[in-house]
């Protein structure tokens, strides 16, 4: 699931109306079968720089040393960083379209699989002062290529009908791809669609929009959590860095041997369609986190949190792909005709203010169960690369639902109620996550019945809607082992704490990263509202020290991020950091105060010899 905003709904129909291609019958595994007669290759081409920023770092000796180890980091580091600033460019070329509206030729271009990116650093890293931000950075340039069938490169962009066509679409990217909600708060996210606090540190690159303005919430198109008093661009500017490229794609001649070296993809079945767990993306996009919820939360009412009060919650990704030759089609849910609708499969949600669709999928952790939601069925990522899975998308608007063949459905972590509830959980020792999409067969993976007028036919079920209504089901005829592939399965583990604790994953460094923190015990009682002063040992390197709540009920600190913080800072040694005394919000008694105390490296890089870290 990914946002469109309100603006591009009419579009989408529209696109929709006059840009319907069929997802094709059949999708050639990577590499190892023959080309499909017939197809159109675009080479995509971006020339950009990417970097670490040092400005949180204080001015003087820790900023140099700090610079000293980023510029001897080796290239590994330096491509992976570059692959997640071009992972920012996916929401404009997968909702392409509704930034041209109403010019309604233009269309997806979306990234390919990562698995067929090519990157090449520039030269080598170098220290830079970038629109007066002190940057270590390196140029990289980026080729990929877009297979498809012959017609969608013109149906997405005229200029590309014709092979040696080119099309430039603008990017303004933040120098150093990481920290950006710690930076830059939600000036660049674009929420529309999405519940309040869909957005958290580590899932921004799946809302990054640079188009986002300054807005209220009578002319908001990006913001629904907070309304920032900066646009996205002017955020950039002011507190990281920006970068203005562009992504080149070039029409270049079909070429069987190019077309084997980038397909992508292969069908399961090719008489529907079929929904498969991306297994490996539940593996790397899986945190612990906490949070607090009160009795009138949203998620109190939809029953995805235990109990109010403070939670430990597993966020992960639910993303599923359509690896059948047919689409999942549901259509316009707004439409009081559309069978799905009178089927009452879909429910209007006065809390979340879209629909829900409660028979997506299951999912738990350790017994712990979670139950998931699905309330945008669209085509957020073309996970197909090859001839017969067109450009075009079908189904991008809450409005317009689906999933077509070759493209997937993406409910990345972070989501409200994209998580399960573990509070009580022994992490400590591995247990499966479990993830099972289409468990009450609602989803059609194999042939609808269709009745005399060539209808589908929907059959009332034992399940019913909020207000006791029979909700009705999809007749279908299933494939034998139709659901092989419906379940995925990885196994978790976690010492305690959250995210925060947990090892730096991509290279983060300074006081405004939320990982590679560790606990200093015991948790702290103090009068509420009272000034409390913590002080560095003199001598002692300086550490980025962060100060959170606590939870009474739980008996733990609650492993805050940099924006939860009651207070978080560089303390060099013999230096104080102060704070008031917060409130312990689930104290029996009620104006305790309390908190708990982390600290960090400055730079969790490997050091110098001669500098302690």
């Amino acid at each position: 699931m990914t946002p469109l905003r309100a603006a591009q709904i009419s579009w989408v129909r529209l696109f929709v109306l006059l840009l319907v291609v069929s997802g094709g019958a059949f999708v050639a595994t990577r590499g190892a079968s023959a080309a499909q007669p017939g197809g159109s290759l675009l080479r995509m081409d971006m020339r950009s720089t990417v970097g670490v920023l040092l400005d949180e770092i204080p001015a003087g000796p820790l900023r140099e040393a700090t610079a000293r180890r980023v510029l001897a980091r080796d290239a590994s580091f330096w491509l992976e960083r570059a692959a997640n600033q071009v992972r920012l460019t996916s929401y404009r070329l997968v909702f392409r379209g509704g930034f041209y509206f109403p010019d309604t030729t233009k269309g997806p271009l979306p990234l390919p699989p990562k698995t067929i990116w090519n990157i090449h650093l520039d030269g080598k890293p170098r220290r830079h002062s970038l629109g007066g931000h002190d940057v270590v950075l390196v140029d990289y340039s980026f080729r990929t290529h877009l297979l498809s069938d012959p017609a969608s490169p013109g149906n997405v962009e005229p200029r590309l009908a014709q092979i040696g066509g080119t099309w430039d679409e603008p990017f303004e990217l933040p120098v150093d791809p990481e920290l950006l909600l710690q930076r830059t708060g939600f000036a660049c996210m674009d929420e529309a669609e999405f519940p309040p606090n869909s957005v958290f540190e580590e899932n921004t690159w799946y809302f990054y929009d640079q188009t986002c303005d300054v807005e209220t919430p009578a002319t908001s198109m990006c913001h629904v959590t907070t309304f920032p008093s900066e646009s996205c661009l002017q955020a950039l500017r002011a507190h990281v860095g920006l970068v203005s490229t562009a992504m080149r794609f070039t029409r270049v001649p079909y070429s069987a041997s190019l077309a084997g070296r980038v397909r992508v993809g292969r069908t399961t079945n090719p008489d529907g369609a079929d929904l498969v767990v991306v297994t490996e993306d539940m593996a790397r996009e899986s945190r612990i986190l906490y949070r607090y919820f009160t009795p009138d939360s949203c998620e109190i009412d939809e029953g995805v949190v235990g109990a109010p009060g403070w939670r430990r919650l597993l966020t992960f990704s639910a993303n599923v792909r359509n690896d059948g030759a047919a689409a999942i089609d549901i259509g316009d849910v707004t439409d009081p005709a559309n069978p799905w609708v009178q089927a009452r499969v879909f429910e209007f949600s006065a809390c979340h203010h879209h629909y829900h669709f409660s028979h997506y999928a299951n999912f738990s952790y350790a017994g712990a169960p979670g139950l998931k939601r699905a309330f945008c069925l669209e085509d957020t990522n073309r996970f197909h690369n090859d001839e017969t899975t067109p450009l075009t998308a079908d189904h991008q608007s809450c409005a317009f639902q689906g999933v077509s063949a070759g493209w997937g459905d993406e409910y990345q972590f972070g989501l409200p109620g994209q998580w399960v509830d573990i509070t009580g959980v022994d992490t400590t020792a591995p247990h499966d996550l479990v993830f099972d999409v289409n468990p009450d067969r609602f989803l059609c993976e194999g042939t609808p019945v269709l009745d005399a007028g060539g209808n589908p036919i929907f059959d009332p079920t034992e399940f019913t809607d909020a207000a006791g209504n029979v909700v009705s089901r999809i007749r279908c005829a299933f494939p034998t082992n139709w659901d092989a592939n419906n379940v995925g399965r990885v196994s978790v583990s976690s010492p305690g704490g959250s995210f925060v604790t947990e090892a730096c994953r991509r290279g983060q460094i300074g006081p405004l990263r939320d990982c590679g923190f560790t606990a200093q015990p015991p948790l702290q009682a103090c009068p509420l509202g009272q000034t409390v002063t913590l002080r560095n040992p003199t001598g002692a390197p300086p550490r980025v020290v962060r100060v959170c709540e606590v939870s009474e009920k739980l008996g733990v600190g609650v492993a805050c991020t940099f924006r939860e913080a009651v207070a978080n800072s560089i303390v060099g040694g013999g230096t104080t950091l102060s704070f008031p005394c917060p409130a312990v919000r689930d104290a029996a008694v009620t104006g305790t105060g309390g908190y708990s105390v982390y600290h960090a490296p400055v730079a969790p890089l490997p050091p110098e010899a001669d500098e302690p870290n």
